[in-house]
């Protein structure tokens, strides 16, 4: 008479490690002129769309720092040093934004200037070779995407993104409340592998309560001037459900 065995539990740890090498050996090949960004290529594990979307724009701005002749703007932590994809700087100074092609290279010192003034308050920053970066954010990635997997495997009942027709014990988007020492700030957050604080997660507080993916992120906050307050702490999400930000 035959058994039938139970599913094996997804290994987060394995799964991270596994689409973090996929990720990084990725990195930087636009560089040698090969595409790798086209539909068959895509990571097949669920709840990875924002965390490509980061990958790209960082692979852009590797593209672009290194057509320029130019390193890319660091934060150094405990841990190392972590890549900043992009600054909340006013893009009307620049011909083109960002990430989009043709790559001004004459432009990039000067933004990567700028985005060392304004994300300084987090710490020491360091110019790094563009080729220097895959490796440099292997570690971070693994450790992001290890307590995304680390939800999924808790929640197997979880298809898609549906947060619309699913109930919260399915929902991939997590309750969140921002707390902060001054009133009226909306809140932006970045992924802790590649610093990007463009995502805004709600206004005004304080408190102020929204829903977040799972994930390792990093808290700013903008006052009624347009300037940027940056909080050095770190949240993990699960376990952490809220956020105290000494701004």
């Amino acid at each position: 008479m035959s058994t039938t065995r139970p599913p094996r539990r997804p290994d987060p740890e394995r799964q991270a490690e596994e689409v973090a090498s996929s990720f990084v050996d990725r990195l930087g090949r636009q560089n040698r002129g090969e595409y790798l960004w086209s539909p068959e290529k895509r990571i097949s594990y669920p709840l990875m769309g924002d965390v490509e979307s980061t990958i790209e724009e960082l692979d852009a701005s590797l593209l672009w720092a290194e057509r320029s002749g130019s390193g890319i703007p660091c934060i150094l932590n405990e841990e190392g040093a972590v890549p900043i994809v992009s600054a909340p700087i006013d893009a009307k100074r620049y011909p083109y934004p960002p990430f989009s092609p043709p790559y001004p290279s004459p432009y990039y010192p000067q933004y990567a200037e700028e985005a060392f003034q304004e994300l300084s308050a987090l710490g020491k920053m360091i110019l790094t070779d563009p080729r220097d970066v895959p490796k440099m954010i292997a570690r971070p990635l693994t450790k992001f995407l290890t307590v995304r997997f680390g939800w999924i495997a808790e929640h197997p009942e979880f298809r898609s993104l549906g947060a619309a027709a699913s109930g919260q014990g399915n929902n991939p988007y997590l309750p969140f409340t921002v707390h902060t020492r001054t009133s009226g700030l909306r809140i932006h957050y970045s992924k802790t592998f590649a610093l990007n604080f463009n995502t805004v997660f709600g206004a005004p507080t304080t408190p102020l309560k929204g829903w977040i993916l799972p994930g390792i992120h990093k808290f700013a906050g903008m006052d009624s001037k347009g300037r940027m307050r940056y909080d050095k702490g770190t949240f993990s999400t699960p376990p952490d459900f809220s956020a105290k930000l000494m701004i």
